[in-house]
């Protein structure tokens, strides 16, 4: 840099307003509000993605399976990114491991990992636990939504555990965690998209 010359301006983030008892206001700027639409319809499309993948047997539509299943978590990309800038004001360690641990599950979902591979089973605990927390503790999101999903990252462990060690061949924990990641994903879209007019 120039002697003399100004510095740089950084990026501020978005300021955050409270009153106790009350959920959080995060001040946006149009662009970001714009973009939280986005990740709504981004969200209920991965949503929808990953529900269809369900009809595809992986062993009789191989192809398609994998075709859906890599646009339903490609989707997921996006909303890892604005839900990054919701819980950066309130939680900034958090919203990191929140955002590396999504990246994470969609990693492992774009290269076609069941729902009850211990790699996947083990970042969305750490996601759903991170960011679930978070709302339940800050409001952001619905708290009732923040517990659920923090009782998510217990039980999807839970019951690919249970179903691995009971031994049925006949019965197999991925079509009914993924059904619920999907519900998930459609419930997040909704309580995703802005609520409060934009001045």
């Amino acid at each position: 840099m120039r002697p003399g010359a100004p510095a740089p301006r950084r990026a501020s983030p978005p300021a955050l307003s409270a009153s106790p008892g009350r959920r959080p206001e995060i001040d946006l700027d149009p662009h970001e509000v714009l973009a939280f639409k986005k990740a709504a319809v981004w969200s209920a499309l991965a949503g929808l993605a990953l529900f269809g993948a369900t009809e595809f047997a992986p062993g009789f539509y191989g192809t398609w399976y994998f075709i859906v299943n890599a646009v339903g978590f490609g989707f997921i990309l996006p909303v890892l990114a604005s839900l990054h800038v919701l819980h950066l004001p309130v939680r900034q360690s958090g919203a990191v491991l929140g955002t590396i641990a999504g990246t994470c599950v969609v990693i492992a979902g774009l290269g076609g990992a069941p729902e009850t591979l211990p790699a996947a089973l083990v970042a969305r605990a750490v996601w759903w636990w991170t960011i679930g927390k978070m709302w339940a503790e800050t409001g952001v999101l619905p708290r009732t939504f923040g517990w659920i999903t923090t009782l998510l990252a217990i039980l999807f462990p839970a019951v690919a555990a249970i179903a691995a060690l009971g031994a049925r061949t006949d019965f197999s924990a991925d079509l009914p965690l993924r059904l619920v990641f999907a519900a998930w994903l459609v419930t997040l879209a909704a309580l995703l998209w802005p609520r409060r007019p934009v001045a």
